[in-house]
Formats: C-alpha cells, structure tokens, sequence
C-alpha cells in the first residue's frame, strides 16, 4: 500500500511540475562563489545573484567522453535556497568526474540537462524526488536519471527543511549515473 502512494505522489509530482513556469526555476548555471569572476546571469525570477564557478576555475580530471559538453537548463520545482547548493555541487562533481559544463552563450552543448524536483511530506518524513532528462542536440530525450532522497523532518513549505546536504547528495548521484552512462554510450 505504501509502494502506491509513493507512486501516486511520484506521479503527482510529476504533473505539477509539467505545470510550472521558468519564472519558478532556477538555472544551475546562475550561481557561482562569490570570489569567482560575475558572469551576467539570464535568469528571470530568481534571486540568484551569482554564477556557477567556469569548468577552468575547477580542472577536470580528464574527460569521461571527448567532446562532451554539458548545459543545464533552468531547474523546476525547488526554491533557489534548495537550489542553491544543488548548482554548486552539481559543478565541482562535473569537474571531478571530467566532464565541461558551458553556459548559454558558450559553445554549443552535446548534452542539455533539464532538471524536475519536488518535496512532499510522507508521514514524519520529507521525499525530495527528483528528475534529470538528458537531452541530445536534436532535442530527443537520450536518458532519464531519477531517484529521491529522504529528510527526517516535516514542514508546511517541505523545501524549508531540506538541508543542503541532501541537495549536495543529489548532485552527487546526478553526475555520477550521468559519467557511468556517458562511458557505455557512444555518440
């Protein structure tokens, strides 16, 4: 029975967030440390004044597939706080496992990222889902990464208790499913 509402809130979750407008997203690419280099950030709605750190200020460690290139499109779903030190670890994990990150006005992507998440409350709990749909450069959707992590707390705004650990643990997962199918799949 606990397997179905999981799935119904899954579901749910996922068509509310099909609803949402950009102006409630945040661009992973529109945050950076405060000592880097500002960049001009295109991002309406937000109230990120900072951009991720360039792939340069971070070196890889060689890449996981020559001539990939990711972009990551604005992020549906979690508040900018939420957000905040997903873009931040989402960067410095994409460094580590080799792989560029571009911006918009950068060269062009191999990969664009489009990122969904959502926090519902489950009993005492909070399920952070999340979902990244891999995009070629003909607009197909390539590969999908999915999973949710839990939070052992509760609020009537959920992304008000959603610690930056468990954003980071996210990125974490995110980047490193991303470099293991980026290595079985050619092109």
């Amino acid at each position: 029975m606990r397997m179905r509402t999981l799935a119904a809130a899954f579901l749910l979750a996922l068509l509310a967030l099909s609803a949402c407008k950009t102006s409630e997203a945040l661009d992973p690419s529109a945050i950076q440390a405060k000592d880097e280099p500002s960049l001009q950030a295109d991002v309406p709605g937000t109230t990120a004044d900072a951009l991720l750190p360039t792939p340069a200020a971070l070196p890889p460690s060689g890449p996981v597939r020559e001539g990939v290139r990711l972009q990551f499109s604005p992020v549906v779903g979690a508040t900018v706080d939420a957000a905040t030190p997903l873009a931040k670890r989402l960067s410095a994990r994409a460094a580590e496992r080799g792989l560029v990150i571009v911006g918009k006005s950068n060269d062009p992507a191999s990969h664009l990222m489009k990122g969904y998440f959502s926090a519902i409350a489950d009993g005492n709990q909070t399920i952070v889902i999340f979902v990244w749909d891999v995009i070629g450069p003909d607009g197909n959707r390539l590969h999908r990464i999915q999973g949710q992590e839990r939070v052992e707390a509760t609020a009537e705004n959920a992304w008000t208790i959603v610690p930056p650990q468990t954003m980071e643990t996210i990125a974490d997962r995110t980047i490193d499913e991303l470099s293991r199918w980026l290595q079985t799949h050619p092109g």
